[in-house]
């Protein structure tokens, strides 16, 4: 399967769109993000990151593994099923998701974030598709990931290419603001990482267009392995 990002030719979207994609990509979205450090405290705690050039090169990676690898072609992937009314295939898609993420706190985030945000945005979205999917979420017959239910709510009026490029922006900010949080950076070095990193993650959204289902998975050992250790860490700030 082959994906065309369309990024090279530009997206056009409707100001009321726009504002619609401005709000759900808000960092003050209900979706509870900011309660997972995706590794980062667990990295920090046994001083493996201890500035801001170590925030950008585990970032850095994550980009160009989980998020190119899994997330980014999971969004892709379920805004086509949702554009093409296959909840059975949304269904299929995260359980495979499930399967690529072994690391239980990574994956429980996943399944807590993407099932928030998917309540709180179906209010907000006309996507009769998002509310069958709600369903088979609520009944236990789909799990709820992130990436699946940010590309299904995006079905609604957003383009893939536009709706993987936010959540790519959304995960390297919220990454960013973990560092902040942790005392490693400051607000302008965070601001200056996440303009840095910008040509990685537009690449990033390009590979994942192309990224068949069939071909997903991510390398990322160390990030891994603190996230298996992060429900052991004393005094923590975050779920993983």
């Amino acid at each position: 399967m082959s994906r065309n990002s369309g990024i090279e030719a530009g997206v056009v979207i409707d100001p009321g769109s726009l504002l619609q994609l401005l709000q759900l990509a808000d960092s003050s979205f209900p979706t509870g993000a900011y309660a997972f450090s995706n590794g980062i405290e667990g990295l920090h705690a046994f001083g493996l990151m201890r500035d801001g050039t170590d925030l950008a090169q585990v970032i850095e990676a994550q980009i160009e593994e989980g998020l190119a690898g899994i997330e980014l072609p999971a969004v892709f992937e379920a805004h086509r099923a949702s554009t093409a009314g296959e909840v059975e295939t949304l269904a299929e898609l995260d359980a495979y998701v499930t399967a690529l993420k072994p690391v239980p706190a990574f994956n429980a985030a996943s399944a807590r974030v993407g099932r928030q945000f998917l309540e709180a945005a179906l209010p907000l979205v006309r996507a009769p598709v998002a509310a069958e999917y709600a369903r088979a979420v609520r009944t236990g017959r789909a799990i709820g990931h992130h990436p699946v239910a940010f590309g299904v709510v995006m079905a609604a009026g957003i383009d893939a290419s536009l709706a993987a490029s936010v959540y790519g922006a959304g995960f390297v900010s919220g990454q960013v603001m973990t560092g902040v949080r942790l005392g490693i950076i400051g607000q302008g070095a965070a601001q200056r990482i996440i303009a840095d990193l910008r040509p990685k993650l537009l690449s990033a959204v390009a590979r994942a267009a192309k990224t068949a289902p069939s071909e997903m998975g991510a390398y990322l050992p160390l990030v891994d392995l603190a996230g298996l250790a992060q429900p052991v860490l004393g005094g923590r700030l975050f779920g993983s």
